[in-house]
């Protein structure tokens, strides 16, 4: 089994360790009905969406862990790193092509 993607350390209202997990992206899916497969990118992400994003992130660490906490310990003062946070956290695990190769297609003919 491969190595877990690498924890993304945040201080909230405590430090905490983000990573986009399977859980998360089903939970950020439940939560705003987008499907973090189809694609989007963070700067067209309402507020709403974003603190769904930073919940996504953070619930493989707290599985208690609501969206209405993330609201509580998300502000103006921190949005934004915790914005950067969730960049990083998707660019750590995002798989290299080179990591997972798909297969050539065969030619007909």
């Amino acid at each position: 089994m491969g190595e877990l993607p690498k924890l993304v350390t945040i201080t909230l209202d405590k430090e905490r360790h983000m990573r986009l997990s399977l859980k998360g992206m089903l939970a950020f899916e439940e939560q705003t009905g987008r499907s973090l497969l189809k694609g989007f990118r963070l700067s067209e992400l309402s507020m709403a969406d974003s603190a769904a994003m930073i919940w996504a992130c953070l619930l493989h660490e707290d599985k208690e862990l609501t969206y209405d906490d993330v609201l509580c310990i998300i502000d103006i003062d921190n949005v934004i790193e915790a914005m950067e946070a969730v960049q990083e956290c998707i660019g750590a695990s995002t798989p290299k092509a080179s990591d997972h190769p798909l297969p050539k297609k065969r030619r007909r003919g």
